[in-house]
This record gives C-alpha cells, sequence and structure tokens, in this order.
C-alpha cells in the first residue's frame, strides 16, 4: 500500500517539481546569466536553499517509486526500459547533450529566458528519465543483463555450448576407432593450414606447435589416468569388491558413461548378493529351527518304539511293522542330524580343534569301518597309500565326518561288483586325497549341481540319504582349510581333497 500511494504521489510530483524546478533554476540563473547582461532575479537565499532541499527530496522520492506503474507492488519496467541500456543512453543523451549544446548557443546570442528555460526544461526531463530508468534496471537486477555487449557475448556463448554439446554427442556416439580416426584427421588438417600460414615464419610455427604438443600430451595424460581408474575398478569389481566405486569426477566425456556402467553392474551384484545371502541366511534358520522342533518329538517316538522292542511281541504283522517304523524313526533321525550339522558347516559355526593329523592313520581306520559295508553291496575298497605317514593340520573328527560322508556315498551309489579307490598322494607339499568309484545310475548332472544341497545323483531317489552328503563334506572340507573338488567322466565318480602338508 505505501509503494501504491507513492506511486500515486509520484504522478503529481513529476508535475509540480517542473515549478519548483523553474523557480529554482530561476534563482540559480538569476546569478548565472548576469554576467550575459540579463537582469537580475533578486531571490532571497533562504528561500533558494529551501527550493534546492525540496527539489532533492522530491527527486529522491521519484527515483523510490520508479517502476511501481498501475499501483502494483512489484517493479514493472515500461517499453523504454526495456530497451538496451546502450540505445537508450545513446538516444537520452543525445537529446541531453544537444539541448545543451543549443542552450549555450543560445546563451551567446543573448536570448530571452523563455527560450533558456525551455531548454532546461528538456534538459531537465532527459536526465530525469536517464535516472529514473537507471533506477528501474537496477531495482529489477537488468542494469546489466539488459545491455547489447551481455546480450551478444551471451548469444555467442549460446551458440558455442549448442555447437560444443552437437559435435560432442555426435562424436561421442561414434565408435573408438572413428573417434581416433577423427582426432588424427583434424589434427592433420591443423598442420597442414599451420605450416601454410607459418612457413615463412619459424618461430610462430615452433610456438603453436609447442603449444599444440602440450596440449596433446594432456589429452593424453587425461585418457590414460581415465583407463586406469576403469582398468583398476574392473579389477576390484572382478575380485568381488562390491564397495570399488569408480572415481568419475576428471574423466573425459566418453570415459565417463562406460565408468558409470560399471559402478552399476557393481551396485546391482552387490544388492544380488546382499539379496542372496539374506536368502541363504533365512533358509539356514529355517532348517535350524525345524530341525531342533523335530528333534524332540523324534526322540519320543525313538525311545517309545525302543520299549515296544522290548516287549517281545511275536505276532508276525505287528512286529514286522514295528520293525519298519523303528528303521525310519532312525532314517529320520539321521536326517535331522545332516540338516543340523549342514546349517552349522554352511554358516561355520561349529568348533574346530586343529592338531595334528596322520592321514594315512585316518584312512585306514575309515576303510576298516566301512569294510564290511562294502562289501554287502558287492564292493572292493581299494586303497594306495604312501609307505611313510602324512600330517596336516586339522580336526581329526571333523575330517572322519568328511571321509565317513565320502565312504557312505559310494557304498549307496556305486555299481556292484565294481572297486571303490582311495588314494592317499604328496605333491608340491600338498596331501591329495582321491575318492574314485563308478555309479550305478547314469549321472546326467553337473558337478556344480551335485554339490548343493538335496541333490542326489539317483534322481529316482530309490535309495536312501538326504542329498546333504556332499555339500556337507565340502562345508567341512573348506571349514579345515582344505580345497574339494568333484569330477565326472562318464559313469566315473571322482572326488578330490586337498591340504596342505607340515
Amino acid at each position: 500500500m505505501k509503494k501504491i500511494l507513492e506511486n500515486e504521489i509520484a504522478r503529481g510530483v513529476m508535475i509540480a517539481l517542473l515549478g519548483v524546478d523553474t523557480f529554482i533554476t530561476l534563482c540559480l540563473g538569476s546569478y548565472v546569466f548576469t554576467d550575459y547582461g540579463i537582469g537580475h532575479i533578486n531571490v532571497h537565499p533562504f528561500v533558494t536553499g529551501v527550493l534546492i532541499v525540496a527539489g532533492l527530496a522530491l527527486f529522491a522520492l521519484i527515483m523510490r517509486s520508479a517502476g511501481h506503474y498501475g499501483g502494483k507492488e512489484e517493479i514493472s519496467p515500461n517499453y523504454f526500459d526495456r530497451v538496451p541500456l546502450e540505445i537508450y543512453l545513446a538516444v537520452d543523451g543525445g537529446i541531453f547533450m544537444g539541448l545543451i549544446g543549443l542552450l549555450a548557443w543560445f546563451i551567446r546570442l543573448i536570448v530571452g529566458f523563455e527560450i533558456i528555460f525551455f531548454l532546461l526544461r528538456g534538459i531537465y526531463l532527459s536526465a530525469i528519465f536517464m535516472c529514473m530508468s537507471i533506477a528501474v534496471r537496477c531495482k529489477s537486477h537488468t542494469l546489466l543483463t539488459n545491455t547489447l555487449i551481455y546480450m551478444t557475448f551471451s548469444g555467442i556463448r549460446s551458440i558455442y555450448r549448442k555447437t560444443r554439446d552437437t559435435v560432442v554427442f555426435y562424436f561421442s556416439s561414434l565408435t573408438f576407432i572413428w573417434q581416433v580416426l577423427i582426432t588424427v584427421a583434424a589434427l592433420g588438417a591443423f598442420d597442414l593450414l599451420l605450416y601454410l600460414w607459418c612457413r615463412n615464419e619459424p618461430g610462430i610455427y615452433t610456438v603453436i606447435k609447442l603449444t599444440e604438443f602440450g596440449f596433446i600430451a594432456l589429452l593424453d595424460a587425461r585418457y590414460a589416468v581415465g583407463y586406469h581408474r576403469i582398468r583398476l575398478g574392473t579389477e576390484k569389481i572382478a575380485a568381488g569388491d562390491t564397495d570399488y566405486n569408480i572415481e568419475t569426477a576428471g574423466l573425459p566425456k566418453t570415459m565417463v558413461e562406460q565408468a558409470e556402467n560399471l559402478n552399476s553392474i557393481n551396485i546391482a551384484v552387490a544388492n544380488a548378493v546382499a539379496k542372496q545371502m539374506r536368502s541363504e541366511k533365512l533358509k539356514t534358520e529355517l532348517i535350524t529351527n525345524v530341525s531342533h522342533d523335530i528333534k524332540t518329538p523324534l526322540t519320543s517316538i525313538i525311545n517309545y518304539i525302543d520299549l515296544i522292542k522290548k516287549e517281545n511281541i511275536t505276532q508276525k504283522p505287528l512286529a514286522d511293522y514295528v520293525d519298519v517304523v523303528g528303521r525310519q524313526s532312525d532314517r529320520l533321525k539321521k536326517l535331522v542330524v545332516d540338516l543340523v550339522e549342514a546349517s552349522k558347516a554352511s554358516t561355520g559355526n561349529i568348533t574346530v580343534n586343529l592338531a595334528t593329523t596322520g592321514l594315512k592313520l585316518l584312512l585306514n581306520q575309515a576303510v576298516g569301518e566301512y569294510s564290511e559295508k562294502a562289501e554287502n553291496a558287492g564292493l572292493e575298497l581299494t586303497t594306495t597309500l604312501p609307505e611313510e605317514e602324512m600330517y596336516i593340520l586339522t580336526d581329526g573328527r571333523l575330517l572322519w565326518r568328511v571321509f565317513d560322508n565320502l565312504l557312505n556315498n559310494a557304498c549307496k551309489y556305486s555299481q556292484p561288483g565294481t572297486r571303490v579307490y582311495i588314494n592317499l598322494e604328496k605333491k608340491s607339499e600338498k596331501a591329495i586325497i582321491t575318492f574314485k568309484n563308478v555309479s550305478k545310475t547314469q549321472l546326467n548332472i553337473s558337478p556344480d549341481q551335485l554339490m548343493e544341497r538335496f541333490v542326489r545323483g539317483d534322481s529316482s531317489r530309490n535309495t536312501e540319504g538326504s542329498g546333504l552328503g556332499l555339500n556337507i563334506a565340502q562345508s567341512l572340507t573348506e571349514i579345515l582349510n582344505g580345497k574339494m573338488s568333484l569330477h565326472i567322466d562318464g559313469d566315473l565318480f571322482k572326488v578330490v581333497l586337498i591340504f596342505d602338508v607340515i
């Protein structure tokens, strides 16, 4: 409301100020023009001072109200305020200087005050309008931007940026070979033109060529740094470092997209790994919890079956039923134990007591333990062991579990009437243990799949087993700082264990 009031006041003030300034001019002119023979006008000095102060106050009010047109609070530049500053100053300044020139000419002619005051009014108005326009431009922050120089340079800069972006877009869309060829061709054309232009000026030619070589060297260094970053990042990502991020700051634009794609791949891999780990953790926790929940009622079932067997039931069908229930209960108990053991082995939540252990002795004990079972399955256990004992640092109890699982699988799935080979040898300070047997069913499955949980070579699942034996053996081997690999060649099934010899 204040600005609106000032705006309305300023409309009348502009007219009043002209009259006030006329008296001020009369006061000053009475002294200035006396030397030219113009009559002296007697105005009291106090009145002159008051008029000057009033004129300055009114001028300040006009400058404050400039730009508030139509009763609006915000600044609203008019048509003249939108004219480029150089053009406006040239026109208004030309009028101003022209009127001053006429004033000086008429003063020399010693004409009447009417013409002189008319010229003073024109000078005053041109000065006021110039000051008002500059005030509006300052208030609307267009004093510098609304100039021909600024608009010219802004247009040149806009054209340069559009041209640059267009060239970069089409250049970056080309293959690397075409980019190199175009760059070499451009440098060749530049060198030819430079030679034709400066062939008679060897000094200038040398300076420009040295500048060109320096620019090319800096460009090559930038691309070399970018290539090193991308290559290092690729190696880190390939090695499984999902936290590594390639720094794109300072890279050439043609390399930024490649680096960002690699970072995106790494983030996607990290998310996939995290999701897989959460899934495995939930699966393991589920298996562990369910297994523990099953163990309590299963133990009660087994105990009551044992009590029933002690009753010496002679009735034939009932006795057979009890034997079946007892056998299946034992099988279920073994499955629960395998589940718990597989869960512990895969998560590493198992106690390991490392000690010096003789492999030859442990293998002989395992073979002796399974001799009768192998014979009942129509198999022959054939061992090839070194004469001297071979020692490794391991947990004998867990390694025995590995041998137990492998021999148990061999007895279940080997072709009757064949041999199961167990070899122990030393190569390059490594103890290599090999289990080989011929499968009685077709092995139409990859070794990696066979190592997974709940996967069995017997797809018909006619034989007893949980499909956890190989997975448990592999997990325990890794816990014992060893390596386990599985090889299938036709019906030949081979497992290789490798440990460090001490």
